[in-house]
This record gives structure tokens, sequence and C-alpha cells, in this order.
């Protein structure tokens, strides 16, 4: 196939961005101390050259004059941080990208790993009502495939392209693909799970094998969401699946699936029906999962969930707990509309040992009409107890040093992610607002100081023009 063709987006601003700590939240209890150490991959290295690279949807491009086709734009790491004066931008238009543009039917959701054990990274893609897998190379992402719908058998369950997450599932050291999927007849078919183990035909898109587990009938859940990470410490990817309660009418559920050479094993029920991230919060060496909550926000105010790991999966000495804007510590109040945690990520800030967690809140508005739902993002740390407010920070677009200002509609906050894209050991934030600029969207970078996320040097970039209301930065591949 050919390969995908390198775009120049326009040169990004420098900027200072002042910080806001206050003071701490209420402590978890203290958790026991373990020897087992999580094997995880935290970013995507598309060309192999040891640099974190970072996937963003611009799922409404206009492309080809069609609007809300959408692409994604592929920024390489390097060692003097992400490459975002040369974006890669694919679409449907891409030559070596099957299809065609298609108006409305932009991506919605990503996932990286190497599907076909080449050594590079691969993004999985929903585009399309499809899954469009991008295919790594020395050269960065070169060509594309759709992968089978499937049959809806048991070898080849019929997946479902509402979520997606790619991991080692079952420890043979290949990454596998974990989807929402259905057996039988589709208006009658139980929600259940599909795993497509690899490696991947690159030409085809068919796996190595497939499995589908009836998470209705064996786990009284009817999955509609799956994340991925390894909350047991024994190096293999285990699988937090989420969706409807088949035992409470109307209810939420989600339970972790551990992986196992021999198969998935349930590991206890987590508090979440919704997206989610992983990182050891508390330092014991299990990687916990940050959520969102399953209680019914009628209002929308926003809320995460904790939910430690442990050995045996889900830890069954420390409790899940709930954090929003009006537990002691956290900065703000909760307020209607804000959707405090839209978005998540974790990642060691400032190097101690435990996972800091980025919670956006992309409806978040200002105090004056002109910053309604212009959007925000907080970050608490981690500690031996668990998440709290000591250190805390705030980040708005009125922020001292913020490229451009808090203004309607930015949904400063869309997406987070934490990324070491030049090896220094001190992972970045990247920002999502997708409605920068007019729905345009723009992404912003944080330095981060080695102790803090900081505003010197801070930048932001778009797609350059040209993309009509692009939404940039609704998304990032993690």
């Amino acid at each position: 196939m050919r390969s995908t063709k390198y775009l120049t987006a326009a040169t990004c601003t420098a900027a200072v961005l002042a910080v806001t700590g206050l003071s701490p939240a209420t402590a978890a209890p203290a958790a026991p101390a373990a020897t087992a150490k999580p094997v995880t991959k935290d970013a995507a290295d598309f060309n192999g050259d040891g640099y974190a690279d970072l996937a963003i949807g611009a799922p409404k491009s206009t492309i080809n004059g069609l609007k809300r086709a959408g692409l994604v734009s592929i920024v390489y790491g390097s060692p003097t941080g992400l490459r975002h004066d040369k974006q890669q931008l694919i679409s449907r238009a891409t030559p070596g990208i099957p299809g065609e543009p298609t108006d409305g039917a932009g991506g919605v959701e990503s996932a990286y790993g190497d599907l076909n054990a080449d050594t590079y990274d691969d993004l999985a893609i929903i585009s399309s009502g499809k899954i469009l897998v991008l295919w790594g190379s020395a050269s960065g992402i070169s060509g594309g495939t759709d992968l089978p719908a499937g049959a809806g058998t048991t070898q080849s369950p019929r997946i479902e392209t509402n979520s997606l997450a790619i991991g080692d599932i079952n420890g043979d050291g290949k990454d596998d693909l974990v989807l929402p999927a259905q057996v039988g007849d589709p208006y009658k078919a139980n929600w259940g799970m599909a795993t497509r183990f690899g490696p991947f035909d690159r030409t085809t898109g068919k796996p190595a094998s497939a499995q589908f587990r009836d998470t209705q009938a064996k786990d009284g859940v009817s999955t509609s969401g799956v994340r991925v990470g390894d909350m047991t410490g024994d190096g293999i990817t285990d699988i937090v699946t989420m969706g409807t309660s088949t035992q409470t009418s109307g209810g939420f559920k989600a339970l972790l699936l551990k992986g196992t050479p021999a198969g998935l094993v349930q590991g206890g029920a987590l508090n979440s029906r919704h997206g989610g991230s992983f990182g050891d919060i508390n330092g014991d060496g299990y990687r916990d999962f940050v959520g969102m909550p399953q209680a019914f926000d009628s209002n929308m105010t926003g809320g995460i969930a904790v939910t430690y790991g442990g050995p045996d999966g889900v830890s069954k000495t420390l409790p899940a707990r709930i954090y929003d804007q009006d537990t002691a510590g956290v900065p703000g109040v909760n307020e209607k509309g804000d959707r405090w945690g839209n978005d998540v990520t974790l990642g060691d800030i400032d190097q101690d040992g435990h996972a800091d967690l980025v919670v956006g809140a992309s409806w978040e508005s200002g105090t004056d009409a002109t910053s309604k739902v212009a959007g925000a993002v907080t970050v608490l740390r981690g500690s031996k107890t668990g998440l709290t407010g000591t250190g805390s920070q705030v980040f708005t677009q009125n922020s001292a040093g913020i490229p451009s200002a808090s203004e309607e509609s930015d949904h400063f906050g869309e997406a987070v992610t934490l990324l070491d894209t030049n090896k220094d050991g001190k992972p970045e934030l990247y920002v999502g607002g997708n409605g920068e600029d007019n729905w345009v969207g723009r992404v912003w970078q944080l330095q981060n100081s080695g102790t803090r996320l900081t505003g010197t040097g801070a930048t932001s970039f778009n797609l350059g023009g040209g993309y009509g209301s692009a939404h940039f930065g609704a998304w990032f591949g993690k």
C-alpha cells in the first residue's frame, strides 16, 4: 500500500501558565505493600523510534467538500517533544486508506497497540461504523485496513462499534483487540464481548482467532464499553467490561475480567459506567482504575470513581472512592452541567512513585457569561493513601500564559492525556478543546517542571486551517 502523506500545521506560540494549589482531600485507607510490578505500555510508538506519539481526533473535519467526514492527526515524538509542526493527517481520502469520505462518519474513539506483531504500534479507530486499523511502520502510519464485521458466531462474533481496547489478554506476547460484540440474530442477540487475538493479517484484517464471552449470561452485564490494563500486576492485561446490569433494571454494572493464559476469570466489581484510565495511585505495585461513577447524575455535575487494584484483581481491602468538586480538598464546586470527569488520564507527574490524576471538565463555565462551557482541567496528586488535594492545580484558558482565552463553548478539557514525548522522565499534559475557534478545535501542551505542571514553554496547535469546523482535539488515542 502507498504510504500516507505528511502535512504541515500552523506554528505554535510559547506561553507561561499560572497554577493553583489547594488544601488536601480526605485520605483513603493505607494500602498493603506488594512485590508485583505491572507490565504496561503507556504510550504509542507508531514509527518505532522509541519516542511517544499521539493520535488526535478531528471527527468533523471537512474532507473533499464533505462536512463531518473526519480525520485523525498523528503527531510524532522526538528528542525535543512532539513535532506538531509536521502532523500526519489521515482520512478516508488518504492514499492507502480504504473507502471514501462519508458525510457525518468521523471517528469517535481509538486505541493503539501492535496488532500485526511487526514491532510497530498500530491505531484502531471506530470510523464509518467499522473498525479501521492504521498500520505502523518505520516511516510512521502507512496504509489501513477495515476489519471484518464478523459473522455473528462464537468463532466470529459480530463486533459493535461503540468501544474498543487493545492489550495482551492471554499473555502470549501479542496484542489483542477487545470489543463489545453479539452472537446470533442481531435483533435478539445478547450483548457480550469479543476478543480478537493477534497477530492480525494486514491485508485482510483477520485475527489469528476470536473468542466470544456472553457477559450477559456469565457476568450479568450487557457490555457496551471496554477498557484494558493490568490491575493484578502479573504482566497480563485485564479487561474492565461496562454496561447495563441484567440483574438490576436500568442500572449500570462493571466487572474486572482477569487475563490469563487459560482464559478470562472474574476479578471483582468496579464502580464505573463509562471510559476510564489506569495508574498506580497509591504506589502499592498494582494499577488502579478511575472511571465515571455508576450513580446516575441527573444534573450532569460529574465525578470520578477510584477502584483499587490488587493481586486478585479489584482490591479486597481498599473500597472504591468517589470524588467530585464538593469533596474536601478538591478545587471548585459542583455545578449543574460541569461534567467534571468527562475524560481522565493518569501519570506520575512528580516522579514520586504515585500516579497523579488529571480530570477534564469541558463543560465547566467561568464566572462571566462569555465563558459559558469554556472548560477546565484539574490535577489531583497520588499518594500512599490515595488521591489528595495537596498540590492540586486548576487550568483554564484564563490562567496566566495560556494561549487564547476562555470563551463560550471552547470545551477546553474535552480530551486529556499525559505523555513523556521526549523521554526526559517528565510527562507533559495535552489538553484538547474541540470547540475552540468556532469548533475548529485546538490542542494545548503544558510542560512539566519535574515536580508539577507548569506553563513555562506552554504551546498550542491546530490543523492549520482548511478543514472547517473539524472539532480537532475531540479525543486522543489511548
